[in-house]
């Protein structure tokens, strides 16, 4: 049941920033004064992405391939989830700091929808399989070695 719901970790991120971006194209002087609720929007879309990352981390769900729109695949395992979780944490980190102290100037909408397009990005690539395995790995296992267990 939980692993159906793996392919809003990085859905969530990208839908928001999409649907923002649509409403930019559209409404460019009211979006560009609502700086406040669209990055609310963004981050909301990024913590609920943590949190289902989060619980599918606590259940210890490995190994595992779900279809993505028909011709991806998303391979969740312990160390995706890890990097995902890590990842997406310092997203949420970035843009919490650029809500406290960025100014609210002509660029602040597009900068929240790149920083959303770009999370949901790195998590699809925290879950693609052999092309995060062949990065990942090698740090992970040399972690392992050192006595940092997961």
């Amino acid at each position: 049941m939980l692993l159906n719901l793996t392919w809003l970790i990085p859905g969530l991120p990208i839908i928001a920033s999409t649907f923002i971006a649509v409403l930019l194209l559209s409404f460019s002087k009211t979006m560009n004064r609502l700086t406040k609720p669209v990055s609310y929007f963004v981050i909301a879309s990024l913590i609920f992405s943590e949190l289902i990352n989060y619980i599918l981390f606590k259940e210890n769900i490995e190994g595992n391939e779900i279809l993505f729109w028909g011709k991806f695949s998303l391979y969740v395992d312990r160390p995706a989830l890890l990097v995902a979780e890590s990842i997406g944490f310092i997203f949420l980190l970035i843009m919490l700091f650029s809500v406290a102290k960025l100014k609210r100037r002509n660029g602040y909408v597009r900068y929240f929808i790149v920083l959303g397009l770009l999370s949901g990005c790195v998590y699809l690539f925290s879950f693609s399989g052999s092309l995060f395995h062949n990065l990942y790995d090698p740090l992970l296992s040399s972690l392992d070695k050192i006595g940092f267990s997961f």
